[in-house]
């Protein structure tokens, strides 16, 4: 049990690792998008909840670390609430109310805009200096904890036969484990320091994220890096980034929609990614999750940027503000459809960890 919470532990802190940083870029998009169109800026926190630590700049800002650190917000002069949805009369030319919606849009594109532009930042560093990702090589990555691999193999063993077929990518042991009967015997040949050793073990079925196949072992695959070309530099740098900005958009596949990550799941990609203390692979896995937050506060649901934006050019055409009342019905609506995504994920979440499981099976018993 105490393993159990020291893992916990180490996912959480994994998690809060990554995204802060994610999010601080997030909202400091918002915080100089403000500043330039004029708007006052009450508070800038990282985190929700009562601040643990906060100061006062010259400006007014009040600057708040907060202890529920799933995200953050920044708070103009005319908001009710750090969403931004829902808003007060005021006469300073300095609240966001007396703003026209144009710069309403800009403020509010400005976030998931920094997310992106990070993105690109982050993408550019990892081309110039490790290179290229190669996730298909039959190298191990992670050997799961309490699976018929532990001990057995090892992080960046490469594979080179199951039985008796060749292995040349990671898909070709996905293929031989997909095939192979529970509880079967498993002959290996693997690449380690420089020798070929052979090793045997059964293959069982764990649920985990990257571990969905049948006959499972417990390894998920590793990385290798290619360098790239100096002439090569600017192409790979736009080619990777279209690429990751596309991913977002397969969650609305129906078939990957089992596949949605909440906070739990990102915090235990975000731990795997971090114990294989490879810079390239947090780098990229900052990337795809600095593309996801920009993508998602982009969607036209109020109390995202998204419907912010939407709002904005509502009361463009409109020429005149939205009704506070239909605001506040759209906070509620917006409210429900977040918290259901939220609960989805997070259940899909905890039956694909076997340590959050063994930790609430404990806490029932």
């Amino acid at each position: 049990m105490l393993l159990n919470l020291y893992s916990l532990v180490k996912t959480i802190f994994s998690f809060v690792l990554v995204i802060c940083p994610l999010v601080i870029f997030h909202e400091l998009g918002h915080y100089l998008a403000a500043r330039w169109q004029g708007v006052s800026v009450e508070s800038f926190s990282i985190g929700f909840g009562p601040a643990l630590y906060q100061w006062k700049d010259k400006n007014g800002t009040v600057w708040k670390i907060s202890p529920y650190l799933l995200g953050g917000y920044v708070k103009f002069l005319g908001d009710e609430d750090p969403s931004g949805l829902t808003t007060k009369d005021s006469d300073e030319q300095s609240s966001i109310t007396n703003k026209k919606p144009w710069q309403k849009i800009i403020i509010a594109f400005a976030g998931p805009f920094a997310n992106y532009l990070l993105a690109f930042g982050l993408i550019a560093t990892m081309v110039l200096t490790v290179g290229l990702p190669d996730l298909n090589e039959p190298i191990i990555g992670k050997v799961s904890e309490s699976s018929p691999a532990k001990g057995v193999l090892f992080p960046k063993d490469k594979i080179l036969q199951i039985q008796d077929h060749p292995i040349g990518s990671f898909q070709d042991i996905l293929s031989v484990l997909e095939s192979t009967p529970l509880r079967n015997t498993l002959h290996f040949n693997v690449y380690r320091d420089d020798e070929v050793v052979e090793v045997d073990l059964k293959s069982e079925k764990t649920p985990s994220l990257n571990e969905v196949w049948k006959g499972n072992v417990g390894i998920t695959p590793g990385c290798t890096w290619k360098k790239v070309p100096t002439e090569s530099y600017i192409g790979s740098i736009f080619t990777v980034f279209i690429n990751e900005s596309k991913r977002p958009l397969e969650i609305f596949k129906k078939s990957n929609m089992t596949n949605l990550s909440g906070p739990l799941g990102i915090a235990h990609q975000a731990r795997d990614v971090l114990e294989q203390k490879d810079p390239g692979m947090i780098i990229l896995l900052m990337t795809s999750l600095s593309i996801a937050l920009g993508f998602f506060n982009l969607l036209p649901i109020p109390l995202l940027d998204g419907g912010n934006i939407v709002l904005s050019v509502a009361e463009w055409i409109l020429g005149r503000p939205i009704p506070h009342r239909f605001t506040q019905v759209l906070l509620w609506i917006s409210i429900f459809i977040l918290g259901l995504v939220f609960l989805y994920s997070s259940f899909k979440d905890l039956t694909r960890y076997v340590i959050i499981k063994n930790i609430l099976q404990y806490i029932c018993h």
